[in-house]
């Protein structure tokens, strides 16, 4: 008879419970029963990715075709593979910390949290499997790959999640120990324990009474040996309860260490945030934000079991109490160029008074008089006839907005020999179109110079469309969450770095353009009328005033006569920049971060603090004027006499990101749930309905006040509700090219030929 001794299974009651207690199916009844919020991380990514949440902002496009150094390829699909591989441990090592205790024949295995993660592999499979299936389809039917490379793709994404997984193993492969281990003992020692009814006395013995009221341990048959094969769930009732806490105690330890380590690393890895090969694709990012924070959580619980949450509040209320009081904490965001030791009074009367200042008004107004004659001399050169007023009225709506627009101007100009920009006066708008229209009016200020610039080059519109994302989420997964201790110097002033100045380097660096250039640079410029002004107009968050950026002095667009009947309590609507920063270096602002302003997407880019008492903090233009019609009108009205003597009227070329129709929604038939949110959600997404019923009704009055002539050409991205193209700060090549080819729609045809006989007139 052989000496070795058959390990004795626990009962089973037929081929039905050892399907129902295969240990896999309950862990995933665990999770849900007593882990929702673990699985919440879960569903928020298979949400994201498969568009259900997102999808209109571009999200699911991070995780479908990541972008890695402007290529969506081999390399880019394995780092996110790698990122999602650390999120599948991290997921693994919580529920073993959590949970492990609840399955004791855990302890007596070989590799008790290997073998875990064997068994807690439904959850990250349903997901991996998933985005295999949609990356594919987004790669062949959005990106325009061919079958093949898509398939290469998806292979290194699964190669990127085994290298991770690998990694970690290869850890705790060497520091995870069962019972047997611990003890000194072998197998045998505890049959026999077991066949003689006794339990083993290695550690003190548990007395009766601290028997009662015990947890339940969840019931296990079977489980996953490896990922091949099934085994029969060992018997633990004879294993020494407080030996059993001991295993999962150390492996909770040496899990714990190997977090630290991963957190560490990635924020160290945050610190080299310049360094173009460091910042990984968008999704990766994300998928880091969510490891880390599953790390941490994982972490403090391994060390302070019922204390965690207490400990993690203490935490929020230090880190939130060092925001304010340390620099290396200071979450601030800040408008690089300018003096922040200085602080501008924003109390209302202080407002009140700049608005009123009769000598800012008259001087701009002298100021820009001379501006707009110098535009009628430059476009009466060679004729008598009165020109036309041009003014662009730009849409927001991140990189499909910017692309729009370049594209846009860049085919009019060029149908009209160049007639358009040389007659364009004005340019306003929000966001991404204005990034467009930056970048655009950037080029023609140098191709006035240079005559090798041609407008019309594809590689321009290429280059609006250039990723921005990836350093952005990158910044916020390593470093814009936990310090900022890197600083960025500009001429004698010092910022922390934080997404916001990342964001600039990146548009700096696709744009090819705008390097270190200055708001002040573009005085002359406009003043010369060799450009269009352009005038920013960023929302106040305090407030919801605007604030009014540009090089050249605006104090008519925001002069209150205070004379004039209830005008005395006028809410103030526009600040003028230049004047209420006057003492701080006003225009030493970089122009990047004057974009940045302008097109700053709540929690995408971090709202910029401005050096006021109190402090101030702004936001996107289309919080209050997604098109710039405002800003436009305000100009108008201020210089009304001057355009009606000397022009032939005014075309306003509106150039939206989408069509002003719209279908009504059918509320009656939405669900519960649907009815419920409609109130709040209606408020958000009638926000741009509402600018249009505004502009439209502005317009109606503007004819009332204007003895002149007003035209509007309005070019929009036609958009199935369907089908519509993601207001990201991410393409794919199917949106490029979609969005490049609208031009030639029979609605924007229209508008050219409305457009083509407004100019002969």
């Amino acid at each position: 008879m052989s000496n070795s001794i058959k390990h004795t299974p626990t009962p089973k009651k037929g081929i039905a419970g050892r399907i129902f207690y295969f240990f896999p199916f309950q862990l995933v009844l665990l999770h849900i029963k007593r882990n929702q919020l673990l699985l919440l991380f879960w569903l928020i990514l298979y949400l994201f990715m498969t568009g259900v949440i997102g999808k209109s902002y571009g999200i699911p496009y991070l995780f479908l075709a990541p972008e890695y150094l402007g290529e969506v390829n081999f390399l880019s699909f394995a780092i996110l593979g790698f990122s999602i591989g650390g999120f599948i441990m991290a997921f693994n090592i919580y529920s073993y910390i959590i949970y492990a205790s609840e399955f004791q024949f855990l302890a007596t295995l070989s590799r008790p949290f290997i073998k875990f993660c064997y068994n807690n592999h439904i959850i990250p499979f349903i997901f991996v499997i998933t985005l295999f299936f949609k990356a594919y389809a987004f790669q062949v039917d959005e990106e325009l790959m061919s079958n093949t490379m898509a398939l290469w793709n998806l292979f290194s994404l699964g190669i990127g999640i085994l290298l991770f997984l690998i990694v970690s193993t290869l850890y705790f492969v060497r520091f995870d120990k069962n019972v047997h281990e611990i003890s000194g003992k072998d197998a045998s020692y505890f049959e026999k324990l077991l066949a003689s009814g006794k339990e083993a006395t290695l550690i003190k013995k548990i007395k009766w009474y601290q028997r009662i009221g015990r947890k339940q341990k969840w019931r296990v048959d079977t489980y996953m040996g490896n990922l091949i094969k099934i085994k029969m769930a060992r018997r633990s009732d004879h294993y020494d309860k407080e030996l059993l806490k001991k295993v999962f105690k150390q492996n909770h330890i040496n899990a714990s260490f190997f977090e630290i380590v991963l957190i560490a690393s990635f924020i160290i890895l945050g610190l080299f945030r310049d360094i173009d090969w460091v910042i990984i694709p968008a999704g990766a990012s994300i998928f880091l934000i969510f490891t880390i924070f599953l790390l941490l959580f994982s972490a403090l619980y391994s060390w302070f079991k019922g204390w965690t949450l207490t400990i993690v509040i203490i935490g929020l209320i230090f880190f939130n109490y060092a925001s304010k009081n340390y620099d290396m904490f200071n979450f601030t965001n800040y408008a690089y160029g300018i003096d922040y030791q200085k602080k501008a009074s924003y109390s209302y009367d202080s407002l009140r008074k700049l608005s009123a200042n009769k000598t800012n008004y008259n001087e701009s107004f002298t100021h820009t008089l001379q501006i707009l004659e110098n535009w009628k001399k430059k476009n009466m050169v060679h004729t008598n006839k009165k020109p036309k007023m041009v003014i662009f009225n730009i849409s927001g709506g991140g990189l499909r907005a910017g692309l729009w627009t370049m594209s846009v101007i860049t085919k009019l100009d060029s149908i009209t020999n160049g007639k358009l920009l040389k007659q364009t006066q004005l340019i306003t708008g929000a966001s991404g179109g204005m990034i467009g229209a930056s970048y655009l009016r950037e080029l023609y200020l140098q191709s006035l110079t240079d005559k090798s610039i041609n407008l019309s080059d594809s590689k321009y519109l290429d280059n609006i469309c250039k990723d921005l994302l990836n350093p952005m989420a990158f910044s916020i997964a390593t470093t814009d969450f936990f310090i900022r201790s890197q600083k960025v110097y500009n001429g004698p002033y010092t910022y922390s770095k934080d997404r916001g100045y990342f964001f600039e380097q990146k548009l700096i660096e696709n744009l090819g353009v705008l390097k270190n250039k200055k708001l002040f640079e573009y005085y002359l410029p406009e003043k010369e009328a060799q450009i269009p002004m352009i005038i920013f107009s960023p929302s106040i968050t305090n407030d919801g005033r605007r604030m009014l950026i540009s090089p050249q002095p605006v104090s008519y667009l925001t002069y209150c006569d205070t004379t004039f009947g209830t005008s005395t309590y006028s809410s103030l609507e526009n600040i003028e920049y230049s004047q209420l920063f006057k003492d701080n270096n006003a225009k030493n602002l970089d122009f990047t971060t004057a974009i940045r302003m302008n097109a700053t997407f709540p929690y995408v880019l971090p709202m910029v603090s401005l050096p006021t008492s109190p402090p101030i903090e702004i936001m996107d233009a289309g919080l209050r004027d997604n098109y710039g019609l405002k800003t436009s009108l305000e100009f108008i009205r201020a210089f009304k006499d001057w355009i009606t003597e000397n022009t032939s009227g005014i075309i306003i070329i509106e150039i939206r990101d989408k069509q002003k129709y719209f279908e009504v929604e059918n509320l009656e038939s939405g669900s519960i749930m649907q009815r419920l949110s409609t109130p709040f959600a209606t408020v958000y997404g009638n926000i741009l309905k509402t600018h249009d019923y505004n502009n439209d009704q502005l317009l109606k009055n503007a004819l009332d006040w204007f003895p002149g002539k007003i035209d509007v050409v309005s070019f929009y991205l036609n958009q199935n509700e369907n089908e519509e193209i993601s207001m990201s700060f991410h393409l794919t090549d199917f949106d490029k090219k979609k969005i490049i080819a609208a031009f030639n729609s029979k609605d924007s045809q229209n508008s050219l030929g409305k457009l083509l006989e407004l100019f002969e007139r």
